[in-house]
């Protein structure tokens, strides 16, 4: 079974507990967005840290058993401004979710973000990332 965890919605101390919980409820699999407006909120700037910590809740998961199915977008709904793209991105893109290039490589930058924070934790690796 499947259950969704916004963590970058939740408080990080709260994370361990609530995952718990969700085991308890007979959920294996974590989905998650990854909102890009939460890591990329300032053009250039990422923020992987606090409430928005994506590898500590890799940790969490893989400690606890539990798979995790990321949902990386980029546009997700999710009842998030913008679909979930940075506000500053519809100022540098006139056209999204296209193969409009430039918007292709803001694109390429996010995805890389979200591998360096993830790399090892891949279910191929071991991980508990599916």
């Amino acid at each position: 079974m499947m259950g969704e965890f916004h963590y970058a919605r939740y408080p990080r101390e709260y994370w361990e507990e609530s995952l718990l919980k969700m085991k308890a409820a007979k959920v294996s699999i974590v989905a998650a967005y990854v909102f890009w407006i939460h890591h990329g909120e300032i053009e250039g700037e990422w923020n992987w840290s606090g409430d928005r910590a994506l590898r500590e809740l890799a940790v969490l998961c893989a400690r606890h058993d539990l798979y995790l199915f990321l949902r990386i977008g980029p546009w997700v709904h999710g009842e998030c401004r913008n679909g979930g793209f940075p506000d500053w991105l519809p100022q540098r893109c006139p056209v999204l979710r296209d193969d409009y290039p430039v918007y292709l490589d803001y694109l390429e930058k996010f995805y890389h973000q979200i591998y360096r924070q993830i790399e090892g934790y891949l279910f191929k690796d071991g991980g508990p990332i599916i």
